[in-house]
């Protein structure tokens, strides 16, 4: 069944819990983009949501490290904050991404229990169609070094597509994280919304194949480590044109809604 919706939407904390020091007209505007998503979503009708985010050390630290993972189990859960959350896992369509993707050359970890990272639950917070349909947690190291290159997540992206092409299936890639920001260092009130802007631009244009030769050096300069899960679902989409829904630069993030047609 080929692939029937492909968005990339920030998870940035500010949005779900808004403390006083966010513009509270920027981020309603982006909760109006990613209504936009969930519109297109629920349109599309897919039976399950394969979503590509990162671990911000909550789920992996110094039990493992793995450069991709897949969640297997029948149910993925977490909290953030005030907010527990739990989905069901679409297993069969997770077993068959572990298989597959050693068998094409990859060798994801997999695990049955780890905790939804909130990089998770905020887009599916906002985004999650309704009726809600079961979910695969793909996971890509983000933060952690040493991390996978980006051309190594942009050849995953295209392994996944195929896998994806040949399932039942009727399936939504989503990729969640940045764009540009500095957490914890003292940059976090300087990012990098020139590289950001460069980047939808050329993303609009159908050149998502240049950023698997970016490398990790210029990500982490810009602020954009969490740009590989971005890059991942970009190696699932070719050539593809992006619709940029919205770009709201806060003081301290780029907060990026795109979507591409498939």
């Amino acid at each position: 069944m080929p692939l029937v919706a492909a968005f990339a939407c920030p998870h940035t904390p500010q949005l779900l819990v808004r403390p006083p020091t966010e513009d509270r007209a920027l981020v309603l505007r982006v909760h109006a983009a990613l209504a936009e998503v969930k519109r297109r979503l629920t349109a599309a009708r897919p039976d399950v949501i394969a979503l590509i985010a990162g671990d911000h050390i909550e789920g992996f630290f110094l039990n493992a490290v793995p450069a991709l993972a897949v969640h297997v189990g029948a149910r993925a859960a977490g909290e953030f904050g005030r907010y527990r959350y739990a989905f069901d896992v679409h297993e069969p369509l997770a077993r068959a991404i572990v298989e597959q993707s050693i068998e094409a050359g990859f060798d994801p970890a997999y695990t049955q229990d780890v905790p939804l990272d909130y990089a998770f639950y905020v887009p599916l917070h906002f985004a999650m169609p309704s009726p809600p349909v079961p979910i695969v947690p793909l996971y890509v190291n983000v933060y952690l070094p040493p991390q996978p290159t980006p051309r190594r997540c942009h050849a995953w992206g295209r392994a996944l597509r195929a896998i994806v092409d040949a399932r039942p299936e009727r399936v939504a890639l989503v990729a969640s994280g940045g764009l540009s920001h500095f957490p914890g260092t003292e940059r976090y009130g300087a990012p990098d919304f020139d590289f950001d802007r460069a980047l939808l631009a050329s993303l609009a244009e159908g050149r998502g194949a240049e950023t698997a030769r970016l490398t990790g050096e210029e990500l982490d300069k810009a602020g954009n480590v969490e740009l590989r899960t971005w890059i991942t679902l970009l190696g699932a989409l070719g050539e593809a044109r992006a619709e940029v829904l919205a770009y709201e630069p806060s003081w301290h993030h780029g907060n990026a809604v795109v979507a591409w047609p498939v």
